[in-house]
């Protein structure tokens, strides 16, 4: 059928929106993690009438399924994708039904909140059980587009957050919730991108080389990913100068995604010093970020995520056995690689600070 297909978040409705403002739209699915997309058991899930409509329509919606059915049917020329809601929203599971949580139910009342335990296993976001979805999705997502969609081209959206906001900040706590805490997930998008660019031949990634920042016009609000009017239209005109899909890489290597992250933190550092009132989220965009950057993940469901230590656990065996945090990214990262968390207190145990520590303790 032809035309242009996204299935993503709010980066691949805009990137559609001004990279291909002419063409028509065969296809699109948004805000799905990859996890419910890929599940196709519908269900009807009774008991919701009841909640607010912007709540169960989501959830019905979703759970009708057949997201790859209407996909191979389009057969898109281009399908443009992002990982935003993967990285950014937990999963429910009804009978063995996949769901996005809607963020109009975090938002719902706590008497709605816990109805939804009744209904629901929830599976939190970063959980075990929550990788191992994602990531066999993901697989399953690449295996469908490879035989389904041998002639599309896939464009697999990098889009780092910015903290360069130039609108009006409503107070503070809007500031920290919609930069501080988005911000630590970039990096499990790139490793998603990264997983699916290893097995799609078809498919480039598309980095922004423009200067990013939010403002009041962005389409969704001043939120990371939201970029400003002026940027996707720069981005639009970068790519069809650049060829269009063929001027595009195929791979966009680590060191550039740690470039753009340094540049990222000092743009937050900036924009929050520019108000006496924000905090800087440093240790939760540490604990968050940096590990994924630096972690080569060839088969993340088994090396990544099967045993791993947690970065929590990282800063409480610090807290409890030295007695302070790690002092620097390099040293929570050598202690992030360590196999499991036996091997993680013991090295400890055996530095020298504890040992030291310990000899204080016996004079006393």
């Amino acid at each position: 059928m032809g035309g242009i297909a996204y299935y993503g978040s709010c980066p691949s409705e805009e990137f559609v929106r001004y990279v291909f403002a002419d063409s028509s739209i065969a296809f699109f699915c948004y805000g799905i993690n990859v996890a419910s997309f890929m599940n196709d058991k519908q269900a009807s899930i009774s008991g919701l009438k009841g909640w607010p409509e912007s709540v169960w329509k989501k959830l019905q919606f979703e759970a009708n399924k057949g997201f790859c059915d209407r996909l191979k049917k389009a057969a898109p020329t281009t399908l443009v994708v992002d990982f935003s809601r993967a990285t950014r929203a937990s999963l429910m599971d009804y009978e063995g039904t996949l769901l996005t949580v809607p963020y109009e139910l975090l938002e719902a009342a706590p008497n709605l909140q816990r109805e939804t335990f009744n209904i629901f296993k929830v599976i939190p976001f970063g959980s075990r059980d929550f990788w191992t979805l994602v990531i066999d999705a993901a697989r399953r997502f690449c295996e469908f587009v490879i035989a389904n969609l041998p002639d599309t081209k896939v464009i697999l959206l990098d889009m780092p957050p910015t903290s360069d906001y130039r609108g009006t900040l409503i107070d503070s706590n809007t500031y920290m919730i919609d930069f501080c805490r988005w911000q630590i997930r970039y990096p499990i998008s790139r490793m998603l991108i990264d997983f699916c660019r290893e097995r799609i031949e078809s498919s480039r990634i598309l980095a922004p080389a423009s200067s990013l920042y939010s403002d009041d016009t962005a389409l969704y609000g001043p939120a990371p990913m939201h970029y400003s009017v002026e940027v996707w239209k720069e981005i639009a005109v970068r790519y069809h100068a650049n060829g269009g899909f063929e001027g595009l890489p195929r791979s966009s290597d680590a060191v550039s995604a740690l470039t753009n992250y340094s540049g990222l933190m000092d743009a937050f550092t900036k924009t929050a010093l520019s108000s006496p009132n924000l905090r800087r989220f440093s240790l939760d965009i540490l604990h968050g970020a940096l590990p994924y950057l630096f972690a080569k993940i060839d088969s993340p469901a088994h090396s990544h995520f099967g045993d791993p230590i947690d970065a929590h656990d990282v800063v409480a065996a610090f807290r409890w056995i030295l007695g302070r945090e790690p002092e620097s990214a390099e040293t929570f990262l050598n202690h992030y690689a360590l196999p499991n968390r036996k091997e993680l207190r013991e090295t400890l145990l055996r530095s020298f600070e504890f040992q030291h520590q310990v000899m204080d303790y016996v004079k006393y």
